[in-house]
Order: C-alpha cells, then structure tokens, then sequence
C-alpha cells in the first residue's frame, strides 16, 4: 500500500467523523421551531389558555365562557360516540346534564401544547393538544371517579372552531360499579 492510499484511507473516515459530530449552529429564535409540517406557533401560551378556560367553563357549566370560547360555527366531534357530535348548544345542553348528575366536578391540567400544522389539508391551523384528567362525585351512586382525557382543539383568532375529546368511558362505569348502556343495534 503505498503513503497516498494508507493516507486517503485514514483522512476520509477522519473528515467524515468530524463532519458528522461538529454540532450545527442553532437557528436564530423567530425561525427555531418553524417545520414545513408543523410547528410551535407565538400564539402558543394564548391559545392554550382558551383552550384551558374552555375546558374550566365546561365543568363550572359557565355558559357565556362557553359560548365566548367558541367561534361561529363551532364543532365538537365526539369521537367516542358519534351522535354526541355537536354544535355549542349541544355542548352545553350536555354539560347541563352531566352537572344534574354530577357533583364535584374538576379537571387537572397534566400537559399541554400548541402546533400550527402548515396549509395543505383539512388540519391547517393552530391546534392545541390538552391531556388532562376529570374529577367527578356521580350523585346516583355518591361514588367518586376520575378518568384521564385528551382534548384536540384547533383555535382560530382566540377562539375554537373545532375539537375532538377521547377519553375511556368503560373505565367510568366501572368505577362506578355500573354496567354499561348496552350499544344500539346496527340495522
């Protein structure tokens, strides 16, 4: 092997080493969390907080927050049950029931973040993901249950105009040592 070749055969692997472990320089703080998918949006805390002040008025059954957190054309999709799908009046019309079956109503806030998915399909906007968990005293049993959740909803100009709730409702039942309704049948 002559000094050219043991030298190219050293200085590559060496070149290439130092290329991939030098650190890249960070991008200036106005572009640092911009992805041509998704990213970090300035209205993150605010949207948050409409989100969460949304959430709070729902427990507390505050229909003028309600209504106030909501856009024109609001949609709330259910997606553990379809039908429950709804405009804000459904919303609070059933938020006014759980509040005649329910006392002690509280939520806690685990996690919360807000993306700007970028233009290109039915997502595009400001979506704010909320986990969090619900407390409750079901006044037909007097038990106490809780049920972990996860809230999607996508603010446009501080207000909502779309959501998607999940959250187990098999596991609620059985906290409260009822047997579940029984799913309609499919025709």
């Amino acid at each position: 092997m002559t000094i050219r070749n043991t030298a190219f055969t050293f200085a590559i692997p060496g070149l290439l080493l130092a290329a991939c472990s030098a650190p890249q320089p960070c991008p200036p703080v106005e572009v640092h969390f911009v992805h041509p998918v998704s990213s970090i949006p300035p209205e993150a805390d605010a949207n948050i907080a409409v989100v969460e002040g949304y959430l709070n008025a729902l427990v507390t059954l505050d229909v003028a927050a309600i209504r106030a957190a909501t856009a024109p054309g609001f949609y709330a999709n259910n997606t553990y049950t379809p039908p429950d799908s709804s405009d804000v009046e459904g919303v609070i019309s059933a938020w006014m029931h759980n509040d005649s079956t329910r006392s002690d109503q509280k939520l806690e806030k685990v996690f919360a973040e807000c993306v700007r998915v970028a233009p290109g399909n039915e997502y595009a906007g400001d979506w704010v993901h909320y986990w969090g968990t619900y407390y409750a005293t079901d006044k037909a049993t007097g038990k106490p249950f809780r049920v972990p959740f996860f809230y999607d909803g996508r603010v446009e100009d501080g207000k909502i105009t779309k959501s998607y709730t999940y959250l187990d409702r098999l596991s609620v039942w059985n906290q409260l040592g009822v047997a579940p309704p029984v799913p309609a049948t499919r025709k």
